[in-house]
């Protein structure tokens, strides 16, 4: 009865620390597992160390005490390396990395302790018990195995050590699993040390699915539920702590002037009764279940039913229920300027800084308003696209119901589409700073983009590649609506040039975030795209020469694993790339130095709308940015962002004082997108540049900048800076 009671307190323990990862929103997902698993950790190594102090007399027993003490130790150093990676530098970790190397030798200590063990017993295991326990451990290395070589590319050191890293992990944790098993059985009628070896076995159990929860995410391309992986590995740590908690209770002999002798004692004498134990089976059933069920609400962005609000008057923070009531305060007239951002998902790198931009723009519309002795203040709302088309019908409703009736975003065009058919029957008007995409130019509709189209950034990129010489160019490219509508722009306007494209890459854009802990899986899931990309690349390169061959690649966040990996491969290095305006000014490419180094080597040129850099608004916006996030690079959507919002207040403002004289006879059927419209060409604070806007709401120009990475010599990292200008005047 006691070892059910104290089997339920672990795992209320292990559900209750692993809710604080489950109800994390997704950017700090990665920081709440990493102090999880460093707390864990070292909850399990100082238990152990202890366990090795109070047994020290036992000179036979404490060598198996002092090989999992080191093996733990190890395993707390390695979590923090990691975290540093992760958290601090915020890089992919090289491979092998530190980290590996403490994780990997804490097995040595804990195979052999486990070896020492087993010899000790005198238990004969039955050889079908052994069989079959060998064979189910082979077949899962095999599939493991199979899995990662048909997916590895092993011609290169880093590929054969990225190989041998990946499944070394599920190897040892199989060796331990099967030792833990065979001492098991061997203990089973010893109360006192079976509880505890359940524990030990239970915990290599979770570490075996948790090192290998990659095999599930390569087969699903389902990234979006690696931190799964982190909640086994939290709760391996906890089970070995239980473990040690029991062994210290019941094999170590204490004086009774020791506190945690005390504590044992008191603890003896609490014997549960059946009360007890269903109440706590009833809470953790509970618990669990709203992990599982809730956890899918709070997953990539947070329960779905709340908003990010900053409410400008009282300077604070908070979140605004769905259909709840707004605090107004009677001397002041307010309006919402709804947002939509991808904090989340494959776009999410832009996130943070629109945000910035669009709170700095909060602030100084309000200031203005109030030094013009004006009672209106404009309220910044903001919801998360999750750079999904589903996301972001449901961040618009969420806006809507609370009466916006102006949104600046949603950012990528597959997440415009997404929102677009609600906005127009709803009369919500959408000013998106980044959406390019040519099928979205449509007159009469309620979406206005304040960049120009792809058509725009087809022919620029196309130019481009001529000027330098490129005759054929094969390209890798997303399968969404901006990236395949990007590739066709760019496909004719090539072609009219005189140039070829090749058969290239058509990606189905995996979900996620592809950053930090995320780049390992990467590596594996794209080398299969990448393979085939580098034959086509090679093949043209024997027909043409390597100067007049290029690589066109569009994509998001996933630039990163992408260039990282690319350099595994020799025809990929040894031509000219070009990107497009989604990865110029991506700050992943520049914190990681592979992805900067083959970048460099390739002359990755990326075009991006100009805009006007001599604004003093803009300088202060990058001292804002460079201050909040350590980062400066990313500015020009941001900047259209921080305009957008203007432009978006403004229009309220104008819209209820009833001060613009619409044209009736030209008016389109929702008055207040002619409000917007006249409100944008007029607008003359914006630090973006003048706009110009044709029929279909987007806007006019082919000024583009090409960005590339470079090493700033100063301060020893990379950077992107600007290349070259294209098209007509400057801003």
């Amino acid at each position: 009865m006691i070892s059910l009671y104290f089997f339920l307190c672990v795992i209320f323990t292990i559900a209750i620390g692993n809710l604080v990862i489950i109800f994390a929103d997704p950017d700090s997902k990665i920081i709440y597992s990493n102090w999880i698993l460093i707390i864990n950790s070292l909850v399990a190594a100082g238990l152990a160390s202890y366990a090795f102090l109070k047994n020290r007399e036992n000179i036979d027993e404490n060598k198996e005490n002092i090989l999992l003490t080191i093996g733990l130790v190890f395993w707390f150093i390695a979590n923090i390396i990691w975290a540093y990676y992760e958290v601090v530098l915020d890089i992919v970790s090289p491979v092998p990395s530190l980290a590996d190397f403490f994780l990997l030798s804490a097995y040595i200590f804990l195979i052999y302790r486990l070896m020492i063990i087993r010899k000790k017993l005198s238990y004969i295991i039955d050889k079908k018990i052994m069989y079959l326990m060998l064979v189910l451990t082979g077949l899962f290395l095999a599939y493991i195995l199979n899995l990662t070589l048909d997916l590895a590319q092993t011609s290169n050191f880093r590929g054969v050590m990225l190989f041998i890293v990946t499944i070394a992990y599920p190897t040892l944790n199989s060796i331990l699993t099967v030792l833990a098993i065979t001492i098991l059985l061997g203990i089973k009628n010893e109360k006192h040390h079976l509880v505890p070896w359940v524990c030990e076995l239970i915990g290599f159990l979770a570490i075996v699915v948790g090192d290998s929860w990659f095999a599930i995410i390569v087969l699903t391309t389902f990234v979006e539920q690696l931190w799964i992986s982190t909640l086994l590995l939290s709760a391996h740590y906890l089970l070995i702590a239980g473990g040690l908690i029991w062994y210290l209770r019941y094999s170590i002999k204490w004086k009774s002037k020791d506190l945690a002798f005390k504590i044992v004692v008191r603890m003896k004498k609490r014997r549960p009764n059946n009360k007890i134990i269903f109440t706590s089976i009833t809470v953790i059933s509970l618990v669990l279940f709203s992990s599982v069920y809730l956890g899918n609400g709070f997953e990539n962005g947070g329960n779905t039913s709340w908003l990010i609000k900053k409410n400008p008057i009282t300077e604070k923070s908070l979140l605004t229920p769905i259909g709840g009531a707004e605090g107004q305060q009677n001397f002041h007239k307010e309006f919402v300027v709804g947002a939509i951002i991808p904090f989340t998902g494959s776009y999410s790198s832009i996130g943070k800084p629109v945000k910035v931009a669009l709170e700095k723009a909060e602030h100084d519309v309000n200031k203005y308003f109030e030094k013009m002795n004006s009672s209106s203040r404009f309220n910044l709302v903001m919801a998360n696209s999750k750079s999904s088309p589903e996301d972001s019908l449901e961040a618009i409703k969420q806006l809507h119901s609370i009466g916006a009736k102006i949104i600046v975003g949603p950012a990528t065009s597959t997440a415009v589409l997404g929102a677009k058919e609600y906005a127009d029957t709803n009369d919500i008007i959408l000013i998106s700073y980044s959406s390019t995409s040519p099928l979205l130019s449509i007159s009469g509709d309620n979406l206005f983009r304040l960049v120009p189209d792809d058509i725009n950034q087809g022919k620029v990129i196309a130019k481009r590649m001529i000027d330098d010489g490129i005759k054929v160019v094969v390209p890798m490219w997303r399968g969404d609506i901006y990236g395949n509508e990007l590739y066709k722009s760019t496909k004719y306007q090539f072609e009219k040039l005189g140039g070829k494209i090749e058969e290239g890459i058509n990606y189905k854009p995996h979900t996620g975030k592809f950053a930090t802990s995320l780049h390992r899986i990467n590596f594996i899931m794209w080398n299969k795209d990448l393979e085939r990309l580098d034959k086509i690349v090679d093949e043209a390169i024997k027909k043409y020469g390597n100067k007049s061959v290029g690589d066109f690649l569009i994509s998001y966040d996933e630039v990163t694993p992408i260039l990282i990996q690319s350099s595994m491969y020799h025809s990929l290095g040894n031509i000219r790339w070009y990107g497009s305006d989604s990865i110029a000014q991506n700050h992943h490419t520049t914190k990681n130095i592979d992805s900067a180094l083959f970048a460099i080597k390739t002359n990755f040129s990326n075009p991006l709308y100009s805009i006007d850099t001599k604004s003093p608004k803009i300088h202060e916006l990058i001292e804002m940015l460079e201050r909040e996030l350590h980062d400066g690079g990313s500015i020009t959507y941001p900047a259209i962002a921080y305009d957008s919002f203007w432009i978006s207040s403004l229009s309220l403002y104008t819209n209820s004082t009833n001060s613009y004289l619409v044209d009736h006879k030209n008016s389109s059927k929702n008055p207040f997108k002619d409000i917007v419209s006249k409100t944008t060409e007029s607008f003359d604070n914006g630090i973006s540049g003048k706009i110009q806007l044709n029929d279909a709401g987007d806007r006019i120009g082919e000024d583009y900048d090409f960005w590339r990475i470079s090493k700033d010599p100063l301060k020893s990292h990379y950077v992107w800076k600007t290349e070259s200008h294209s098209g007509g005047s400057s801003h």
